[in-house]
């Protein structure tokens, strides 16, 4: 092989192929800064990832509450209940079981009063106490099978009134006096009309106002006065 030749070939060998072009390599600071970063988290993702499985292997049932504490209070959490404390120590928050294995909310004022609770009665109804900052019961709201009513208390725990749905169906009000005697009623009739009961002291129905079907009328009203005793002294019809 002549010179020529010689030369002829080392330009080939120089030269790239056509069909395979030269390898762009690149090192710049910043591409391999971003190289390393993806390497470093995707590292960390899968010795999370193996961390989290043999713990999910080994874990045990965890049978001692969790606490967890802070400047503002403590959360305790338990086999079915959760408490919130305050930095005082006296229980604001809490969420339970109740003694009817329904579940129960309860939220305490400051001082560690009870002043509100939402859970189920004994027949599985929605239920809603609400407490004075003294803890004595105030209000009721519940569910029931024929409707919902709205209750209020006094300070001597005694029923001040009820408004709602009655069993048959039909709405109405009802007030009590301080030791709990019916006083008055307003609401539905069973011929579903309007009508007003008032009572004295004695739980004596004293005034009916309403509608009247007997005696040859057909829905007309009708007005009535008693005695003391609840016997008939007036009444007008307004046929």
């Amino acid at each position: 092989m002549n010179d020529e030749e010689k030369n002829s070939l080392s330009e080939d060998i120089a030269q790239p192929s056509e069909c395979f072009p030269p390898i762009k390599i690149t090192t710049t600071p910043e591409y391999m800064m971003k190289q390393y970063f993806t390497g470093f988290f995707t590292a960390t993702c899968l010795t999370t990832s193996l961390f989290l499985f043999t713990g999910a292997q080994k874990a045990n049932t965890q049978t001692e509450p969790l606490i967890i504490k802070s400047e503002r209070g403590t959360t305790t959490i338990g086999g079915g209940f959760i408490e919130v404390d305050g930095a005082s120590g006296k229980k604001l928050f809490e969420v339970t079981v109740s003694s009817s294995n329904h579940g129960q909310l309860s939220i305490f004022n400051k001082n560690g009063v009870l002043i509100a609770s939402v859970s189920a009665n004994d027949d599985g109804d929605g239920f809603v106490k609400v407490h004075n900052k003294k803890g004595v019961k105030a209000v009721d709201i519940s569910s029931s099978s024929f409707g919902g009513y709205f209750s209020t208390y006094n300070l001597d725990k005694k029923q001040t009134s009820y408004l709602g749905t009655f069993r048959n169906l039909r709405g109405g009000l009802m007030t009590y006096n301080e030791n709990a005697d019916l006083a008055s009623f307003i609401g539905t009739s069973d011929d579903s009309d309007g009508k007003i009961s008032l009572y004295n002291n004695m739980g004596n129905n004293v005034v009916r106002l309403g509608s009247l079907y007997k005696d040859g009328n057909k829905a007309d009203g009708f007005i009535s006065l008693h005695d003391r005793y609840g016997e008939y002294g007036w009444h007008k019809s307004g046929k």
